[in-house]
């Protein structure tokens, strides 16, 4: 694996961090992750202003006007043009002199840039919805959602509890109202009266979650998709209960807390997300429309050829 390292392209086995890092000693930095289809990354404008975001509020100076070219250059390296892509950015290691664990800076430090690239399916391979078992728990991390903070262990801790019941993911509720799930955001199609469904994803105003990039594309793509605050009650009564996210695509919750939702497997407003995600994947990337698989598969093999 070649990893992306303060500027330099590096194997990983011969990438070094100071263990003094703000990063590893408080956990102190923020990150993003990216997906690309062909070399291109989905809602990039989106990630490096959640990014630039996330640095001001920890009062860390980075540009991330420069993930762009970076993770060009790191897909290049790796030959990977569907795949997704982890930057994290870390205060940084203290200079000569300054305090070692200080919880205030005592003085300007050079930012640790990290990237690395794992592969992905190509968005001709996403036909359907994946289906995975969730549980249910309080969400106990700090307040702070909207930050793409790289502490996590609230997340993993949740995630090792539902693990442990035997489902794959977990939902965070806070006060009564749903939040996001661990790694993704989440959305529930909820029977009306009329015969008609509504699909309702929690506003970031009702609980402390982030503002996923899928999340916000499916929201200008979907008209009918609508952002409120989403009662746990809700959950109960939802014929599907879907995550979103960069990896996620859209993936349906047959199961929650061991009963069923709804049917049981995917259903038809998870493939209808899926189809309105993938346009609008192409649309943002400018790819036009669906291609045949033959000329698509050809088109992938050569790419990835020039870039190895």
């Amino acid at each position: 694996m070649i990893i992306h390292l303060n500027g330099g392209l590096v194997p990983a086995e011969q990438a070094a961090i100071s263990p003094l890092d703000r990063g590893f000693v408080f956990g102190e930095g923020v990150y993003e992750g990216l997906r690309s289809f062909r070399g291109r990354v989905v809602g990039s404008a989106h990630h490096a202003e959640r990014m630039r975001r996330g640095l001001q509020e920890c009062r860390i100076d980075w540009d991330p006007g420069q993930l762009e070219e970076m993770t060009r250059d790191l897909l290049a390296a790796c030959g990977l043009p569907d795949a997704f892509i982890y930057w994290q950015v870390t205060r940084g290691a203290p200079a000569p002199g300054q305090p070692m664990r200080s919880r205030v800076p005592a003085g300007a430090m050079k930012p640790t840039v990290l990237g690395f690239c794992t592969p992905q399916p190509a968005l001709e391979q996403y036909r359907v919805p994946q289906a995975i078992s969730a549980a249910v728990r309080p969400d106990t991390r700090w307040t702070r959602g909207s930050l793409k903070s790289t502490s996590m262990l609230g997340n993993v801790l949740a995630s090792l509890e539902a693990y442990e019941d035997g489902a794959q993911d977990a939902l965070l509720v806070r006060d009564g109202l749903v939040g996001e799930g661990t790694c993704a955001n989440v959305v529930l199609a909820l029977p009306r009266s009329d015969g008609t469904t509504e699909l309702a994803t929690p506003s970031l105003d009702s609980a402390p979650i982030l503002p996923g990039v899928t999340r916000a594309l499916l929201l200008d793509w979907v008209p009918e998709m609508v952002s409120r605050p989403v009662r746990v009650e809700e959950l109960a009564r939802a014929s599907e209960v879907m995550l979103i996210g960069s990896t996620a695509m859209v993936t349906s919750i047959t199961r929650l807390d061991g009963r069923p939702v709804g049917s049981g497997t995917p259903g038809p407003a998870a493939h209808s997300l899926l189809e309105s995600l993938i346009d609008a994947i192409r649309a943002d990337l400018g790819l036009g429309a669906a291609e045949p698989p033959a000329a698509v598969i050809l088109k992938t093999c050569v790419k990835s050829q020039a870039v190895a």
